[in-house]
């Protein structure tokens, strides 16, 4: 074979096999299937907290309090390496394969498609960006492969979470996010074309941007992918990878950066943040329109909570349960278990009836176990038990350094920052502050985040706020001609009905 292209993915000789995105009856009958348990448990047991975070993560008390464990400062380089000694660097294991210093590169070695010849160096980080310049020498064929290894075990071992590029980069799997499980299987869940080929004898630059679970991709300087997908563990470190080929590298750097990076860069497309998922083709604040945003290149999922009766916190919008399931009256005067028995799904679709309404746990069990960052709204006010109950059930899933809090209801957010520092927090807008800085400032804010017409009206806070450290993300945007408005005037991220087209629309700004 010398060519990739999607038919090739499930061979196994062509590395990760990528995972496909149907059409949206079928993206829909296949959540139904595989989220079963979730959709219909009332609550499933508390997860124990994950080691690693996404942008805005902090380490729980006590995680980091050992040197050994001590977080870099943001910023500091932790592996730079040029490749100008004798041999291998201190401290990088060879875990397979051939691996040697020539003419001050590099070079990886696999003699064929079955042999992933790899090396381990660096150390465990939460927020990092790891860069390469890499050249293919020589390759089995185009499909072939290297891999910038993000959550590698320092022994090689499996699991294995990787940003691979394969010699033949325009294919439609030419760059690819994927784990290596450990049952030794492929499970790729993001895919893309290069904007150009990497061919072999030619230096190309590839960089990836990690916060946790998310991480952005760039090819020569530009973004060319992003996932909410990326599978970390407690301990794995940074490594290279090479499949079927012969490759080398030159400056390599490991930059450790701050958690919870929210403002967007030089350059780079609009955040997409799912509201209340993807309500436009699946019933809103369900898991399933949760899992289409997902698939759909959602950076972030915006839904919204409210408590029952009896304490419980729901994912619903509205104050009453009438338009969006099939019962009646108000989410405060109904019980856990009245709830629970409630279909969230035909009022939109006969294909998705039996779709409950969620609880938050249930929500944030899905994210743990299938992917992505949660954009939290608090709707309403709510008593400090009440949003004790949230932070309660967003630490017992291990879910901090993967929830975003927002809200209109300022004590809320100054609740949620007493109880829990460690969540970033957003403030809705209908209409601007007169000064909206100093809001920030004054609530700690990492968003602030206004209507669409209450921005046009000052397109000036942009600036102010970016100043100030402060990201802006714009409620609830639908049309390319306000995309395009937005991106121009350089606001962060976008709330939209719509995550598919937005994520499309960016991808074709691009």
């Amino acid at each position: 074979m010398t060519t990739s292209h999607p038919s090739d993915r499930t061979a196994p000789h062509d590395g990760p096999a990528a995972r496909r995105t149907g059409p949206l009856a079928a993206v829909l009958a296949a959540v139904l299937g595989l989220t079963a348990v979730a959709l219909t448990a009332p609550d499933a047991a508390p997860a124990a907290p994950e080691a690693q975070a996404a942008p805005g993560a902090q380490a729980a008390p006590g995680a980091r309090d050992t040197p050994a464990a001590r977080a870099p400062a943001a910023g500091e380089v932790v592996v730079d390496e040029h490749f100008g000694g004798p041999g291998l660097p201190t401290g990088w294991t060879a875990a397979e394969g051939a691996w040697k210093v020539e003419n001050g590169r590099l070079v990886g070695a696999s003699a064929h498609w079955n042999q992933q010849t790899r090396i381990t160096f660096g150390r465990h980080l939460v927020d990092f960006r790891i860069e390469a310049t890499v050249r293919f020498e020589s390759v089995v064929d185009a499909a072939r492969w290297t891999a910038l290894g993000l959550d590698v075990p320092a022994d090689g071992a499996t699991p294995w979470a990787i940003a691979t590029v394969r010699s033949g980069t325009t294919a439609a799997n030419g760059l690819e996010f994927a784990r290596r499980t450990p049952a030794d299987a492929w499970d790729v869940t993001d895919t893309a074309a290069a904007p150009s080929a990497a061919g072999t004898g030619r230096d190309v630059r590839i960089a990836v941007e990690v916060h946790g679970t998310a991480a952005r991709w760039s090819f020569d300087g530009r973004e060319v992918m992003r996932t909410t997908r990326l599978a970390r563990s407690a301990d794995g470190r940074q490594a290279l990878l090479v499949n079927g080929a012969t490759v080398s590298f030159d400056d390599l750097k490991v930059t450790a950066l701050a958690p919870g990076a929210f403002l967007r860069q030089p350059g780079a497309p609009l955040t997409v943040l799912a509201h209340r998922g993807a309500s436009s083709a699946a019933p809103e604040n369900t898991l399933l329109s949760d899992e289409v945003a997902r698939r759909a290149g959602a950076d972030w999922i915006e839904n919204d909570v409210q408590p029952s009766k009896d304490g419980v916190p729901y994912v619903l919008h509205d104050d009453t349960v009438d338009r969006t399931t099939n019962g009646t009256g108000r989410i405060r005067e109904l019980t856990a278990a009245q709830l629970d028995a409630l279909d969230a799904g035909s009022w939109f679709a006969p294909a998705t009836a039996g779709a409950r309404l969620p609880r938050l746990a249930a929500q944030l069990d899905d994210l743990r176990t299938r992917g992505g960052s949660l954009l939290l709204e608090i709707k309403g006010p709510h008593t400090r038990a009440e949003v004790a109950r949230i932070v309660q059930d967003v630490r017992d899933r291990g879910m901090s350094g993967r929830v975003f809090v927002q809200s209109f209801e300022v004590d809320a957010l100054r609740l949620t920052r007493e109880l829990a520092p460690e969540l970033p927090l957003g403030l809705l807008r209908g209409t601007l502050d007169p000064d909206p800085v100093a809001v920030a400032r004054d609530l700690g804010l990492a968003a602030y985040n206004p209507a669409d017409a209450a921005l046009a009206a000052r397109p000036e806070v942009i600036a102010a706020l970016h100043a100030a450290g402060v990201a802006v993300n714009v409620w609830t945007v639908d049309t390319a001609a306000r995309w395009k408005a937005l991106d121009t005037a350089g606001v962060d991220g976008v709330i939209t009905n719509r995550p598919a087209e937005l994520a499309g629309w960016n991808a074709a700004r691009q």
